[in-house]
Parts: C-alpha cells; sequence; structure tokens
C-alpha cells in the first residue's frame, strides 16, 4: 500500500505520506503516511509488506476478507500477495510500512532451524502484539533521521524480524539458541572499543567475529546482556569521562568519543553517568 487516490483519482489534501529507502540497510524500502477518504487498488508488492498503525482505523481486504485494524495493531503478508482498502469513509488512518525484500527475511530466518532452504510465511492474520509493535515502531522511528546510528537500527531491525517471525509466521517458530560464542563476543568487543570515533556496522563486526551479522547480534546482546550499539554508546561515555578528566573542552570530547555533537554527547552521557558532562567536570574538580 503506497499510493492513495479519491474520487478524483488525485490523493486528497488531507493525505501526507513520506517514502525512503535505508541504503545502508540494503536499500529497504520505508513508508509513514496519513490518509483519509482513498481506497487502494487491488495490487501486490515483490517484498513482504509490514504495516503498523499509529493512530485512526483502516479496512483493507485480502485473502477475501476485509479485516478491521486500529492504532497497535500490524499487519504482516508475503511477497506478490493481493491487498487493497484503506480507511473508512470520513476516518483517517496513520500508519509506518516496511518492505522487507526476500533477501533479507532469508537472513532472518536462517536463525530459526525450521527453516531450511525457504523463508518465513505469514498467515493474514491481524497481529496484536504491544512488545513486537514497539520494536517495529522504534526501528522505523530511528530510520527517519539522516544521521541515525547505523549499528542501532540494524540491532533494532534484527530483534523485531525476529521477534515477529518467531510469534507470528506460520506455524511459528523457535529461534535458535544464541550461544555463547565467547570468542566471538570478546573480537566484537575488542573491535568496538578500538574503533570507538567510528561509525561501525553489523557487518564490520560480523567480518571481525567471524558470525553472520543477524547472529551475532543476538549473540552479543545474550552474552553481554546489551547490544552491540549500546555498548558501543557506553564505551563512548567511557572515552568522554578520560577525556574530560584530562581537561578537554566539551565540544571536543564529543567528536573524539565518537558523537555527532555537544547534545548527542550530553544525552546520552546523563542517561549513563546520572549527570551532564558539565556538572561531571565541576564535582571532579
Amino acid at each position: 500500500m503506497t499510493s492513495a487516490s479519491g474520487p478524483s483519482g488525485n490523493p486528497p489534501e488531507a493525505d501526507r505520506a513520506r517514502m525512503w529507502w535505508a541504503t545502508d540497510l540494503g536499500g529497504l524500502e520505508l513508508l509513514r503516511a496519513t490518509l483519509s477518504e482513498f481506497a487502494f487498488r487491488p495490487h501486490a508488492h515483490e517484498e513482504f509488506f509490514i504495516a503498523l498503525t499509529e493512530e485512526g482505523i483502516a479496512t483493507p481486504t485480502y485473502r477475501g476478507d476485509t479485516h478491521v485494524i486500529g492504532p497497535g495493531d500490524l499487519i504482516a503478508l508475503n511477497p506478490e500477495e493481493a491487498h487493497a482498502g484503506g480507511s473508512p469513509a470520513e476516518s483517517s488512518w496513520t500508519y509506518r510500512a516496511l518492505y522487507p525484500g526476500p533477501d533479507l527475511m532469508g537472513r532472518i530466518a536462517a536463525e530459526f532451524p525450521g527453516y531450511r532452504h525457504r523463508g518465513p510465511e505469514f498467515g493474514g492474520e491481524v497481529v496484536r502484539d504491544r512488545e513486537l509493535a514497539a520494536q517495529l515502531r522504534r526501528f522505523h522511528q530511528l530510520s527517519e533521521p539522516p544521521d541515525s546510528n547505523r549499528l542501532e537500527r540494524e540491532a533494532q531491525l534484527v530483534e523485531a524480524l525476529v521477534l515477529l517471525v518467531a510469534r507470528h509466521a506460520v506455524p511459528p517458530q523457535t529461534p535458535r539458541p544464541p550461544g555463547r560464542e565467547r570468542r566471538a563476543v570478546l573480537l566484537s568487543k575488542e573491535y568496538l572499543r578500538e574503533h570507538v570515533d567510528e561509525n561501525v556496522t553489523l557487518e564490520d563486526l560480523a567480518r571481525n567475529a567471524g558470525l553472520s551479522a543477524f547472529h551475532l547480534c543476538r549473540v552479543f546482546r545474550a552474552a553481554v546482556g546489551m547490544t552491540p550499539h549500546a555498548y558501543q554508546t557506553q564505551t563512548r561515555v567511557r572515552r568522554a569521562k578520560s577525556l574530560l578528566r584530562a581537561g578537554l573542552p566539551i565540544s571536543e570530547v564529543a567528536a573524539q568519543a565518537g558523537f555527532y555533537d555537544q547534545a548527542h554527547l550530553n544525552r546520552h552521557f546523563k542517561r549513563i553517568v546520572g549527570l551532564p558532562p558539565g556538572r561531571y567536570v565541576r564535582d571532579a574538580t
């Protein structure tokens, strides 16, 4: 569902939509839209279609039935699965959608022993899962700013899609245990410390550790208790503390510790240390 039209064939004035592509995630297509008084014509996508309703109501039709979806509801359709419809008359629908291709979903399926040489399939039921909805929404929101952290988005996407397949594929699957591959985790932690000021990716870590990117993400969280991105942020804050104690100005510390700017440093520093950098310096003197 990527376009809408009113009775004249033109989008209603109240409709707003933005589509973008996460080129650093293999060209993953994303959409956020608010639509009203429209109807999608029957169509299908080459990719999977995953849509999360934020506000309003929609009544999409697929598999010969009309479904009612509201805030927090998800629909997950398979590639080439025809669907149509939209919000009821005098209503509006705000939703976020992503269109992961078979290759991406195949990499997710590799985390499940039940999938040998095929990807996941979804049954078409409306998904009502608050935890999953929150994870997908968080990933989508992280993908909107052009300067968002890739490692954070990758980890959020992996966790959301693994959860989606585990709970809502047909039949539900249990992902393989992430394991505690000690050497891979140690190599990844070392890599993050050595490249503290760089925009490290999950692929960088996986290549260095000798595991697949998605499996490494799960292994790391199981062993360390946090995602690679959270560990990266912690490492950067520790670096910032050391530089602040050495007397460097906060603006310079932000750059050397790998933060976008001073505001970015302030936010994460306070979350981890409990007080902002300026206060930390004053209290330490």
